[in-house]
């Protein structure tokens, strides 16, 4: 298996740095991934192992404020701006695979990004799947936290918050803890802007969830201290049969992390390629 890790143009002006896997064999499908907060896309190496592995190309980069990107951490243009870099990343990854199905894959907040771009007027991937989405907080801010948070970021938007991450809360495999523990890009901030934009769009999902137009795999671990599978079931019932709702007996926020991976790794793989073979025969 071949990976790269670079700097690109996804986009005239768009600038990314871009971290790419590839089959040993040709491709049968074509994987974006979209990360989760305080990620970056090289901590996806693990499962994109497994996708390349089971003939798929797959690639990841690092959003606004995050990873090597430029923009301090935790800071963003806009939510706006976050969903237009999605779409330019899902036309450059589809341009470099054209015969292939396109998946977009997003976890946490990048579930919340596939989640809100698959309902909004984007082109739009063969396949998505959103693993963990940051619909709703496991336990949300108090309303008075928000009303404060909500003034001061009008006039500090850039202000910055730091939470503090449990590696045990967030995965069971020690492994993966460590990695985590170790993992120098990783980080635990994000500004009001993009707080808010987080908090916002979720409702907004779950309001507008029969605008899916794109089939949709939903996984969710039924022990999330983060972000809550309950948010999932109640956009996955909104949704109706474009979307598939797995909610995983257990399982922490990243299932894929997981002494469980790859039971979970293989509903993805068995996702894609179902749906893929569907729209071969259509």
């Amino acid at each position: 298996m071949k990976n790269t890790a670079e700097w690109l143009e996804i986009e005239s002006g768009n600038r990314k740095y871009v971290y790419r896997w590839w089959p040993e064999d040709r491709p049968w499908a074509n994987v974006g991934i979209i990360h989760g907060l305080g990620e970056h896309g090289g901590r996806y190496h693990p499962l994109a192992e497994s996708l390349a592995a089971a003939g798929m190309t797959v690639s990841a980069f690092d959003q606004q404020g995050h990873g090597r990107s430029s923009e301090a951490r935790g800071r963003v243009r806009s939510y706006q701006a976050l969903l237009d870099d999605v779409a330019a990343f899902l036309a450059w990854n589809a341009d470099q695979h054209p015969t292939v199905p396109t998946v977009l894959l997003g976890h946490s907040m990048g579930g919340n990004l596939v989640i809100n771009y698959s309902l909004r007027d984007y082109p739009q991937p063969s396949l998505a799947i959103a693993s963990s989405p940051m619909i709703r907080l496991t336990a949300p801010p108090n309303r008075t936290f928000l009303q404060i948070a909500r003034l001061v970021a009008r006039v500090f938007p850039h202000f910055t918050l730091r939470s503090k991450v449990v590696a045990e809360h967030l995965m069971s495999d020690p492994v993966e803890q460590q990695m985590l523990r170790d993992d120098e890009l990783f980080h635990s901030q994000l500004t009001l802007r993009l707080g808010a934009g987080l908090l916002d769009s979720g409702p907004w999902a779950i309001e507008h969830a029969q605008r899916l137009k794109t089939s949709l795999l939903l996984t969710h671990g039924t022990r999330d201290y983060r972000t809550s599978h309950k948010a999932s079931a109640e956009f996955a019932e909104r949704a109706g049969a474009r979307c598939q709702l797995e909610l995983l007996e257990g399982e922490l926020h990243d299932p894929f992390r997981g002494l469980e991976r790859e039971r979970v790794i293989s509903r993805f793989v068995q996702f894609i390629r179902g749906a893929s073979e569907l729209e071969t025969r259509h």
